[in-house]
């Protein structure tokens, strides 16, 4: 055994933003010297779903000077993107105004230059590999386990893993149908590829109408798509835009807080109308930044209660559109090409290469629609979380996480460390949207960004503390 002072381990599962913003104000802290791997498959920390989109015409859709892996230095990405010159062959990023909406991608390479010097030094290591299980150890840490059969030991676990993909309505998964052939159906429209085979002329449908919609409209209609296209969503609403020039938040939620959904509901109501002279924004981004405390003060029946009466407005109007995607958006819109409705698909089947559909909305008579193409951008499928991340399910098994009440992600104590009933795991914690069941507004940057700095001041706190597994820093493979 090695006679070197041990130096702690933190096993990050997840190198998107989440994971990536973590381990990078890990690495700032002053908790004394630790060592940290990210386990991502990507070949780029810090871009995943949101950021590692190849499509230049998926824009961030907040101005970049609010964007930053730090938020004592809200500058810091704008700053990059001048001193960089990472726009220049993309003059329409730039708005009128001076506002910039960036490719996603553009981000993407800031966290990872960001990052780089850390990976140079060895203070950060990224395996490309695919987490298959973590279990406990009798001392109190944790073996990690990837698909190519190679344990890690590690002090401490964070399980930074994205939300899974949307999932297709259940009608359309029993459908008998053929890669490459007519009809199209898109479950991951951000995967490179997924829209060729949509011809220019056919008719599409897309489940979900917030920003997913907007990119795969976007996408399509730069390749040339006009066609008609309808999307549906429970509420037949979709993503609003920004609101010209600066706005400044208004209202107060807090003082005192609403215990009930209902009563949230009628004080967003009474700001609207009090400040009826100003943009909505301007409401909506004081309810953002009083979100945590909102929140807070629900119980899980009223959290359960706004999760499904209020969350599609608060979607459409807290996740705006950026103004060139928008642009793309009316356009089609007054041309007759695109349709936003509320219904859902209640019956599927394939005909003549089309999908022979019955949609309804609420009570109302059902009606029959033919569709060439159908993409699904219904948002993450929270309750597939379990089993579509295998390490997740095990750690489930054995009784060390569970499902947050609310069904948004994992349940999760003040601090972010996994719970299951009362009782926590002092060395496993959630990062980024999947502990938003406790902390709820954590899907937008600035939020992620935010509690990764809180994250990483605990874990930093706990990893100087611990004494260390038994055994020196090392791989072992499974035998």
């Amino acid at each position: 055994m090695s006679s070197s002072p041990h130096i702690p381990h933190i096993a990050i599962i997840g190198g998107g933003f989440s994971g990536a913003a973590l381990a990078w104000h890990l690495a700032r802290d002053g908790g004394g010297p630790k060592r940290m791997t990210v386990f991502e498959p990507r070949p780029f920390l810090g871009a995943g779903l949101a950021y590692g989109a190849g499509d230049p015409q998926h824009r961030v859709n907040v101005p970049a000077t609010r964007m930053s892996i730090d938020t004592s230095q809200p500058d810091d990405f704008i700053n990059w993107i001048r001193g960089t010159g990472a726009l220049a062959d993309d003059p329409a990023a730039t708005r009128p105004d001076g506002d910039v909406f960036p490719a996603r991608a553009v981000f993407g390479r800031y966290v990872a230059d960001r990052l780089a010097p850390l990976l140079h030094a060895g203070v950060l290591t990224h395996l490309r590999r695919r987490v298959t299980g973590v279990h406990r150890v009798p001392d109190g840490g944790w073996i990690v386990t990837d698909a190519t059969g190679v344990s890690l030991p590690a002090d401490i676990v964070v399980i930074a893993t994205s939300h899974p993909a949307p999932q297709p309505p259940g009608v359309l998964r029993a459908l008998d149908l053929h890669p490459g052939q007519h009809p199209i159906l898109v479950t991951n429209p951000w995967q490179a590829g997924a829209l060729d085979d949509i011809r220019h002329t056919d008719s599409v449908l897309v489940v979900g109408s917030g920003l997913s919609m907007a990119d795969a409209i976007v996408s399509l209609t730069a390749r040339g798509h006009t066609g008609r296209v309808t999307a549906i969503s429970r509420r037949g609403q979709r993503s609003h835009g920004h609101a010209t020039g600066a706005v400044k938040p208004v209202g107060d939620f807090i003082s005192p807080p609403a215990r009930t959904a209902r009563h949230l509901l009628q004080r967003i109501r009474h700001e609207l109308a009090r400040h009826a002279g100003q943009p909505w924004q301007a409401v909506f981004d004081r309810i953002r930044t009083q979100a945590p405390d909102i929140w807070a003060a629900l119980s899980v029946p009223e959290r359960r209660r706004l999760i499904r009466h209020l969350r599609p407005f608060w979607d459409t109007h807290r996740f705006r559109i950026a103004p060139q995607a928008d642009e793309v958006l009316r356009a089609r819109e007054r041309a007759g090409t695109l349709d936003v409705r509320a219904a859902r698909v209640v019956a599927a089947r394939v005909r003549h290469g089309q999908f022979a559909l019955t949609l309804r909305h609420g009570s109302s008579p059902a009606w029959e629609a033919c569709y060439d193409a159908i993409i699904t951008t219904t948002g993450p499928a929270h309750g597939a979380i379990m089993h579509m991340q295998p390490y997740i399910g095990g750690l489930a098994a054995a009784g060390l996480v569970e499902v947050d009440a609310t069904g948004l992600g994992l349940h999760v104590d003040a601090l972010g460390r996994a719970c299951v009933g009362g009782r926590h795991e002092g060395s496993l914690f959630v990062a980024g949207p999947l502990a938003r069941g406790r902390f709820g507004e954590l899907m937008g940057l600035p939020e992620v960004t935010h509690y990764a700095e809180k994250l990483a001041v605990i874990i930093s706190t706990l990893a100087a503390a611990r004494p260390g597994v038994s055994y020196p820093y090392q791989e072992r493979a499974t035998t």
